[in-house]
């Protein structure tokens, strides 16, 4: 889907973005959503053979981990948070996700701790993502974007930055074991979701004409390495 790449800057809210990253790597998926013909599978066949392992998760089990909190508002506005889809990847002792990036939502860069970068990519149909591929890519192209300034959390809530992308916040609560999104613009600190999972990393993509977009976090859901991307809207 090709979007023009001075919409998107014009709306990200004072945020610098590259555009020719854009419209080169990032895919976006509009809120309200898409729907393709046919259907493809989860995962596609793998081309390399040395790619960790992908497989593709429920995005009903998955959404029984993300809450959006009822407290959320935006005006007359409630909080949305929809999973469209999600994929662990196996890690072993010897090989483990360092990092992850993206200029936008998808495809998501995983470093490897053997030095290996791949990236993983989707197609958008139905309303899910399908098709995803592991494949093998360099490890330079990492981009520091200037995101705006953050409302801190509240005095005696003890949560830790785990990183901004186009105005979200990403929060990790270690006690709980779980990830706080804060969405763009807000000016006091106001949970949109908590997703059950350890993150590691955020990367999203807003919508150029509507208060929303889609938003990935790259964590762990019960010790497994999972990427999980979502629709929400703010």
């Amino acid at each position: 889907m090709k979007t023009n790449a001075s919409a998107y800057a014009r709306a990200s809210a004072g945020i610098t973005i590259a555009a020719a990253a854009i419209s080169a790597h990032a895919q976006f998926v509009p809120p309200a959503g898409y729907s393709g013909t046919g259907s493809r599978p989860g995962v596609a066949v793998p081309s390399d053979p040395n790619a960790p392992p992908l497989t593709r998760m429920s995005d009903t089990a998955v959404s029984s981990l993300i809450h959006v909190d009822p407290a959320y508002r935006r005006g007359s506005t409630v909080g949305h948070a929809k999973v469209i889809g999600a994929f662990a990847i196996a890690e072993t002792s010897k090989t483990h996700v360092v990092a992850a990036w993206s200029p936008g939502f998808l495809p998501v860069t995983l470093s490897l701790s053997d030095g290996r970068c791949y990236s993983l990519q989707a197609d958008y149909e139905g309303g899910t993502l399908s098709n995803g591929r592991l494949s093998k890519s360099g490890c330079e192209g990492r981009q520091k974007f200037d995101e705006p300034a953050l409302p801190p959390p509240p005095p005696g809530r003890s949560l830790r930055l785990i990183g901004t992308a186009w105005g979200y916040g990403a929060w990790g609560d270690d006690r709980a074991e779980t990830t706080i999104i804060t969405a763009p613009g807000a000016t006091t600190f106001q949970p949109l979701f908590t997703a059950q999972m350890t993150s590691s990393a955020v990367m999203a993509m807003n919508s150029p004409d509507s208060p929303g977009g889609n938003v990935t976090l790259v964590g762990k859901i019960k010790g497994r390495l999972t990427v999980v991307t979502l629709e929400v809207g703010y």
